[in-house]
């Protein structure tokens, strides 16, 4: 037939050459070794493998000042713990997550709660204190006990529930649902569920 080469060795010759093409191509690659561009990006990994390999504890302090309908005006001071890489610096800004307990005083009750959450805010020259939320929410369980002018009867009780909050540019508002511990003649719950609200500032 036309166009067929009269020997098979013209084909294995072809062969031959290409692949030493091939080999010599790989081998000059394997010289070269990574631009510089792959070198700043293995740097860059290992920076950001390190930083995250390097977390510590850390708290940081939490404040509110509200207007509750159970406790009136009120003011609380907690602790957040949190895990965060050693180069982060919270003075101007940042984003912390974990657990954290608070007590809150007020003119009319007491309250105390253990809960989640997560914030953005900052805390200035105070190193550890959160002065400043600019969005953050939480849920806590919270045990208050209620003295002096409440909407109920008796004014005095033990009450246990849950809150959840949301802060927005330092403006916090809550929601709580209780049910009283109180019972009266005949176990008989005189405040068996309620639910209560707040506002004011912080965390």
């Amino acid at each position: 037939m036309k166009g067929q080469p009269k020997s098979p060795g013209v084909w294995w010759l072809v062969c031959l050459v290409f692949l030493s093409l091939q080999v010599q191509a790989g081998d000059a690659l394997a010289v070269s070794g990574p631009g510089p561009d792959t070198a700043e990006q293995d740097q860059a990994l290992d920076q950001v493998r390190e930083e995250l390999d390097t977390l510590e504890r850390r708290w940081y302090g939490l404040m509110r000042l509200r207007w509750h309908d159970l406790q009136g005006f009120s003011g609380g001071l907690g602790a957040m713990l949190v895990k965060q890489p050693k180069h982060i610096d919270c003075s101007t800004g940042c984003a912390i997550q974990g657990w954290f307990v608070a007590v809150e005083p007020g003119l009319n009750g007491i309250q105390g709660g253990v809960g989640w959450g997560k914030l953005v805010g900052e805390t200035g020259r105070t190193n550890r204190l959160m002065h400043t939320v600019h969005f953050g929410w939480s849920v806590r369980g919270v045990i208050m006990r209620t003295y002096g002018d409440t909407p109920l009867y008796p004014e005095s009780q033990t009450l246990a529930g849950m809150e959840a909050g949301v802060s927005f540019v330092r403006l916090n508002f809550s929601l709580s649902v209780f049910r009283s511990l109180y019972s009266g003649p005949g176990d008989q719950y005189t405040q068996d569920w309620m639910v209560s609200t707040g506002f004011g500032w912080g965390f």
